[in-house]
């Protein structure tokens, strides 16, 4: 089975590999358990490049088969429990802000990493106990998809105080507080910084 080889010496083969026919190995691959193509039946390249396709994929089939049986090779709830741990971490991350862009590529930050900043910033003042934190555009109120603007940015925090907590200045001290945290980390300086006091609670 030749392979047209164009690539420079020490360089992996591009995707979209073609046989010595011209035919594209991909699209052979695709069709591998159609019946052979007229030029396949009359292509030496392609005859043997299917049987080496059948060949792998039996003995690919084969190795899935014998991993379902061999219980040394499942897995152990720890291994697993792991996994799911990062699979979770993965998906709470959720939108991307983009700090800096460098010859190396671009630096940003998880939204998830973000309003973790932010609740710790309200948990290093006395008497507040941060709840939720919402991330979105000042333009619209929403967060966009994909990105966050951070030139556009407006966070929402839901507090409780405590009962004993001087609201008005423990709020204007918050904002403070979280604006400087933030932009101390991550060169972020915030558009506008909303707090909601949703509870009381005793000292």
């Amino acid at each position: 089975m030749a392979l047209n080889n164009d690539r420079p010496a020490g360089r992996p083969r591009p995707d979209g590999a073609r046989l010595g026919c011209g035919r594209d190995l991909d699209e052979l691959w695709a069709s591998i358990d159609q019946p052979p193509s007229a030029h396949e039946r009359t292509c030496e390249e392609c005859q043997r490049a299917r049987g080496s396709l059948h060949h792998l994929a039996a003995v690919t089939a084969s190795l899935r088969a014998r991993d379902r049986e061999d219980h040394d090779l499942h897995p152990s709830s720890r291994v697993k429990e792991a996994i799911m741990m990062v699979a979770r971490a993965e998906v709470r991350r959720g939108r991307r802000a983009r700090l800096a862009t460098t010859a190396l590529g671009t630096i940003d930050i998880s939204e998830h990493a973000l309003n973790g900043l932010v609740r710790f910033a309200a948990s290093t003042l006395p008497g507040v106990r941060a709840r939720r934190c919402g991330i979105g555009s000042i333009a619209d109120g929403r967060s966009p998809t994909g990105t966050v603007d951070v030139n556009d940015l407006r966070i929402t925090l839901a507090v409780a105080l405590s009962a004993t907590t001087a609201i008005p200045d423990t709020m204007s001290l918050l904002r403070e507080r979280i604006g400087a945290v933030v932009l101390a980390q991550t060169s972020i300086a915030m558009r506008q910084i909303d707090v909601v006091v949703e509870d009381l609670y005793d000292a």
